[in-house]
């Protein structure tokens, strides 16, 4: 768990004193972009309370039997809900009702944590904020999420917001390439996620270089609104995406190309992700197309909202090439 302090030194901080000074809230919402640390920052709290030999200033020892069965997710007083496929369901929701309704089995207080909270169904969130409104018992509630606007209104006026801030990007570049990755692509992972170990996961197993080297084919026919864009999908792109943790990276990257565009284009201080396709990206810029990288990157984000509504991944792709291509 050392990365916390790596990761969130002054938000470590702050739960020190928290716990240290028993001021402790019943419900957060921790919110941040993927790999700040949000998950390593609810554990290190769960185990801040249920350490048995706390430090003085509030801190786990992280040694102790509760520390490392928390650490290891088999702690009973500690839950950790993850989406069930695409969605966190209502069943879900049920389940972790009638699990909160008993008492700890070895302490007063029991944790809940759920992950990806910003994928919770309408119907399972409504039953949620009743939990939330009316707790039983000693219950500490922390919901983590990339986009706490997502959330119901209700929910998140019943929660301590606490934001997780981006990493500096020259930190993250450094630990990335630590783990023999290529600069250039350590560079792009890391406008990816905050986390290096995630970082070496998507490097490693979801064939990276092949999915960059076919979504910068795909923008090249893009920015020149040809109508092969369209055709690309179905022969090039769909092959690369066959699943929809896939298909929001394609997307994610196509987000990063545009926004390096307008980079180069309003000449902003910020490393380019596509770093190895500066000199290509720089002869991309036109008087005609500059002005419009606004809305061509408003057209991606909007796809990527629809494919987060579970919208047909092809469908999405299709819409985005169609709109940019008669801008």
């Amino acid at each position: 768990m050392a990365s916390v302090a790596s990761k969130q030194p002054e938000i470590q901080t702050l739960f020190s004193k928290i716990i240290k000074n028993k001021q402790l809230q019943h419900a957060y919402i921790f919110e941040g972009v993927a790999g700040s640390g949000k998950l390593e920052m609810a554990k290190w709290l769960a185990q801040s309370i249920h350490c048995q030999h706390r430090l003085p200033d509030g801190s786990p020892c992280l040694s102790c039997n509760q520390c490392v069965r928390i650490e290891h997710e088999e702690h009973p007083d500690v839950t950790i809900i993850e989406p069930e496929g695409l969605s966190i369901k209502v069943n879900q929701v049920r389940a972790i009702k009638d699990e909160f309704s008993k008492s700890g089995m070895e302490s007063r207080r029991k944790i809940l944590i759920i992950e990806d909270m910003d994928k919770i169904t309408t119907s399972a969130a409504n039953s949620l904020l009743k939990f939330i409104e009316e707790p039983e018992g000693e219950i500490t509630i922390l919901l983590l999420t990339t986009e706490v606007q997502q959330l119901l209104p209700t929910i998140v006026s019943r929660c301590q917001l606490i934001h997780f801030p981006v990493r500096n990007i020259h930190e993250r570049v450094e630990e990335i390439t630590a783990k023999d990755i290529p600069r250039q692509t350590a560079t792009l992972l890391a406008n990816l996620t905050q986390d290096a170990a995630e970082a070496q996961e998507i490097y490693e197993k979801e064939n990276f270089g092949a999915l960059v080297k076919t979504i910068w084919e795909w923008f090249k026919l893009l920015n020149k609104r040809d109508d092969q864009a369209l055709i690309y999908i179905q022969t090039n792109l769909m092959e690369q995406v066959d699943n929809r943790e896939a298909s929001a990276r394609l997307l994610d990257l196509l987000i990063l190309l545009y926004q390096d565009l307008i980079t180069i284009y309003f000449e902003q201080d910020r490393v380019l992700a596509f770093s190895k396709y500066e000199k290509e990206l720089d002869q991309m810029i036109t008087p005609t197309i500059g002005y419009k990288l606004p809305q061509f990157l408003s057209i991606v984000l909007e796809g990527k909202k629809k494919l987060n509504r579970y919208v047909a991944a092809q469908g999405v792709f299709e819409q985005i090439a169609l709109r940019i291509i008669d801008l």
